[in-house]
């Protein structure tokens, strides 16, 4: 780990030129990202974080997901500009909350959003619909 010192009165005069190295926290959630400033003029080192500035949680997700599929409405998501779902990672996070994602395979042919399902199979699917999910079912998976 490294050592921080406060600035010296030389230090806070000079006009820093700045080295920056940084480490990740780990993957796959890799944030906070620190990293660590050194002044190559007076070997000053500062440490800071950054943070996510954008909502990033399961909440937020579930917000976003229940406001493009609106609950019990079928949904082409190929007219909102989606190509590609992670439809089991989805469906993973919102059974959590109730939730699950149906699919079905009618609609335009045009119109199919690639789905990537279990163990990276892809299927397409041309309509989704939010469903709750029976109280049994998601009392068992908590």
């Amino acid at each position: 780990m490294r050592q921080l010192k406060p600035p010296t009165l030389q230090q806070w005069g000079c006009a820093h030129q700045w080295h920056v190295t940084h480490t990740r926290s780990g993957w796959p959630d890799p944030w906070p990202t620190v990293r660590y400033r050194r002044c190559q003029r007076c070997e000053l080192r500062v440490r800071t974080e950054e943070h996510l500035s954008v909502p990033w949680d399961e909440l937020a997700l579930v917000a976003q997901v229940t406001q493009l599929l609106p609950e019990g409405q079928a949904v082409a998501l190929r007219k909102h500009g989606i190509t590609r779902l992670p439809l089991a990672g989805l469906n993973r996070i919102l059974e959590k909350h109730g939730l699950v994602i149906h699919v079905g395979k009618e609609g335009d042919p045009t119109q199919m959003v690639a789905c990537v399902k279990e163990y990276g199979k892809v299927e397409e699917y041309g309509l989704f619909e939010m469903r709750r999910l029976a109280r049994e079912r998601t009392r068992k998976r908590q």
